[in-house]
């Protein structure tokens, strides 16, 4: 069996690179590692690896077909945020870049919203419980909620600035960590 260490880029084609680079760098924080147009364009990262997203010029844009709810393929493509704070935050800055918030989801899990890049690829920003896997080790059974979205100008959600997860699901993430503290002592 082959073992994967995990994703290590994704590489988009997009319609204007200059546009798609100023996105991804000034709005979502990405750090261009290399511009090299003779091998793909631009490589950009979060920090960890050299490059976790690359993007190049389509050389027919204009002629070639867009991203599509439905579609066959590439449904979105998440990053992961490391508290509900994050979460919070990443959701400010978009909104206040005039970015659109698609739509937003407690997962159980995990709590999202989705929004687009300058071609229309749908994004997704996540904050995931610690101990997600043992939390849910028969699954999420598919309990998702739709979330209320806001637009620029309006305050944020409620569920935004509620303490999450609850008191109780917590208590239960303390537990976790203690008992894996206590096995590896």
């Amino acid at each position: 069996m082959i073992k994967l260490a995990g994703i290590g880029h994704v590489n988009l084609r997009v319609a204007d690179q200059e546009a798609s680079k100023r996105f991804y760098r000034d709005v979502l924080g990405f750090r261009i590692a290399e511009e090299d147009p003779d091998h793909g364009g631009v490589f950009m990262t979060l920090g960890e690896n050299f490059h976790t997203l690359d993007i190049g010029q389509h050389p027919s844009p204009n002629e070639a077909p867009r991203p599509q709810r439905g579609q066959i393929g590439l449904a979105h493509i998440a990053f992961q945020v490391g508290s509900y704070a994050a979460l919070r935050d990443a959701y400010a800055h978009l909104v206040e870049n005039g970015v659109p918030i698609l739509r937003a989801a407690n997962h159980v899990n995990q709590r999202s919203f989705y929004f687009a890049d300058p071609d229309g690829n749908v994004l997704e920003i996540y904050y995931e419980m610690p101990y997600a896997l043992e939390l849910f080790s028969n699954g999420r059974s598919d309990a998702d909620e739709a979330l209320p979205v806001s637009r620029t100008g309006e305050p944020l959600p409620q569920w935004l600035l509620e303490d999450w997860p609850s008191a109780d699901m917590k208590a239960r993430i303390e537990d976790l960590r203690c008992g894996k503290e206590r096995m590896s002592a």
